[in-house]
């Protein structure tokens, strides 16, 4: 039978985690990870329940949300410590993916130097926009800190398995729709394809109930072209086709 850890003093939690005591003791004056227990000598004492606690403030941190936000995330009443979990683990896949593609840009720029012994500044300026177009450089590029706090919310109330299968099947249809955009728009495939995006769509607008907001600013961002370029969102020539396939079906 499992009985758990016995409870830990903050010198042995901070070397346990790889954290310092100073900064045990700046969670517990914010209210982030406050010891559950004190000894008779007057010991802080971190158990079980604090455990859980700064795992998921350090997971959050890593991820980039400020600490007074990840207060208010981890007391709301209908926190579910699960479900955070699994929507940590959607995110910090997606981290590693990015980070996979920075350094795959990274080594093109050092393999090209490495076989000329010059600089290939179109090699550099890809791993440099490698970097610069990452999901954290763009959220804080395009969006503000209150939106990029109801993004991180969104996530928190949507099930991970949904956030994955929206963003597969998204995917999916940028692919197709790239590669039909010769296609007559009067042909049944191309009314396909607009019948999946508007499906899509709904299905992830559904999602952003109660946040208005955040899809006029999505929008606004689409109007001002500032994902042209990235792959994984619909480009300009995307809405073109799924417009004229559109005029197309008007009667």
């Amino acid at each position: 039978m499992n009985t758990g850890p016995h409870p830990y003093r903050i010198g042995e939690l901070a070397a346990r985690v790889g954290v310092s005591v100073r900064t045990l003791h700046h969670y517990d004056r914010l209210g982030l990870v406050q010891p559950s227990a004190r000894s008779e000598a007057g010991y802080r004492l971190y158990g079980e329940p604090d455990f859980l606690r700064l795992q998921q403030v350090l997971t959050l941190r890593c991820l980039g949300f400020p600490l007074r936000r990840i207060r208010d995330v981890l007391d709301s009443e209908d926190f579910d410590v699960a479900a955070s979990l699994h929507v940590q683990r959607v995110a910090l896949r997606e981290r590693i993916e990015e980070l996979q593609r920075i350094e795959s840009a990274i080594k093109g720029a050092l393999d090209a130097q490495e076989r000329s012994g010059v600089w290939d500044w179109d090699q550099v300026l890809t791993a440099a926009a490698a970097a610069g177009n990452s999901r954290g450089n763009i959220m804080e590029r395009y969006y503000t800190p209150e939106q990029m706090a109801q993004f991180a919310e969104l996530r928190a109330e949507t099930p991970p398995e949904e956030i994955e299968a929206v963003e597969r099947e998204w995917s999916a249809l940028l692919a197709d729709v790239r590669a039909s955009h010769g296609l007559d728009p009067a042909s049944a495939e191309a009314k396909a394809l607009v019948a999946r995006w508007d499906g899509l769509q709904e299905r992830t607008v559904a999602h952003f109930t109660g946040k208005p907001g955040l899809i006029e600013a999505i929008g606004r961002n689409y109007e001002a072209g500032s994902f042209e370029g990235m792959d994984r969102a619909p480009q300009a020539e995307d809405f073109a086709f799924i417009q004229r396939v559109r005029e197309r079906s008007a009667p």
